[in-house]
């Protein structure tokens, strides 16, 4: 793309010949031929009116360039905030789902040593009571452990359909 020292410059040269042209058919229309002098200023007028619609057509597109180039750069830094956000909040999610892995091994570990402890005494009731609460407590791990990735695909879903 041209400049606008360019631009301007050619502007100003358009306007000179134009005016040159008109000294030169004023000089040449102060002759006994009226006809010609009629077509040829009539010819000046027209070329002054074209120029003045192509000068403004151009600077009318380059205004509409640099409005589109800035509402582009707007764009982009607002998806690139929106993706910084984003992966933010995947991050925040993948935290939480190995927080929730570690809680649930721990409480597993508890669970089996609880159980060892009760096998040592020889108490019968005890077993069969744990062992009820690790399966209920496997059933809601497993529950647990669903939504957990479920929420996650969900999230990076939700987020991969924003990227661009």
């Amino acid at each position: 793309m041209t400049a606008p020292n360019e631009i301007e410059d050619a502007d100003r040269a358009f306007a000179e010949h134009v005016d040159n042209l008109r000294r030169v058919a004023n000089q040449w229309i102060s002759r006994p031929i009226a006809p010609e002098a009629e077509v040829i200023s009539a010819l000046i007028v027209t070329l002054d009116q074209i120029g003045m619609l192509a000068i403004e057509a151009r600077r009318a597109s380059i205004r509409s360039v640099t409005e589109a180039r800035l509402i582009a750069e707007q764009q982009r830094r607002a998806l690139a905030d929106d993706t910084v956000v984003i992966r933010e909040q995947l991050r925040d999610g993948i935290e939480a789902v190995h927080t929730l892995r570690t809680i649930n091994e721990k409480l597993v570990e508890k669970k089996l040593l609880a159980i060892t402890a009760d096998m040592t005494k020889g108490l019968r009731g005890a077993i069969e009571s744990q062992a009820t609460a690790m399966t209920r407590r496997y059933n809601l791990e497993t529950a647990f452990r669903i939504l957990g990735y479920s929420s996650i695909v969900l999230i990076a879903g939700f987020a991969l359909g924003r990227m661009p």
